[in-house]
């Protein structure tokens, strides 16, 4: 099967709910849904989770300091397959609100997803706090939220 962006598109439109989650024995504090699973499976993508995971001590700072319990997470790249991968949330710092507060943003040198034409094309997913007790997130494509 060739990949395409029509791929990606209907990856979002099949996946629009989740009743099973799934984890990577090695961090038993996230969580992704069968739509994540679908994404990484069909692009062969096995690496944003493991980004993800590499990411949580991270996030789970930031929720831990700041309150933070819902993150937008967005793969960015352009046409020659350059980009970033970043974790932002939106929120009060001291008196004044932020809409984009940086968490994590890093710059890849190859992202090997599909791209949209010649525009930049960015991949969008959510991470939200799941469970108190222990402390878990959930990450999942926006049609799944």
């Amino acid at each position: 099967m060739t990949v395409t962006y029509n791929t990606v598109e209907k990856i979002y439109s099949r996946n629009y709910g989740s009743d099973r989650l799934f984890k990577r024995p090695y961090c038993q504090c996230l969580n992704y849904t069968q739509g994540i699973f679908d994404f990484q499976k069909t692009l062969d993508a096995f690496w944003i989770v493991d980004n993800m995971v590499s990411y949580m001590p991270t996030i789970m700072k930031s929720y831990e300091e700041k309150g933070f319990e819902f993150y937008v997470v967005e793969i960015v790249l352009n046409k020659d397959h350059q980009g970033y991968m970043e974790v932002f949330t939106e929120g009060y710092v001291g008196n004044d609100y932020k809409e984009h507060i940086e968490i994590i943003k890093q710059e890849i040198p190859y992202i090997d997803l599909p791209v949209n034409g010649n525009e930049t094309t960015t991949y969008k997913f959510f991470l939200s706090l799941s469970a108190l007790e222990p402390i878990k997130f959930t990450f999942c494509l926006t049609s799944e939220y």
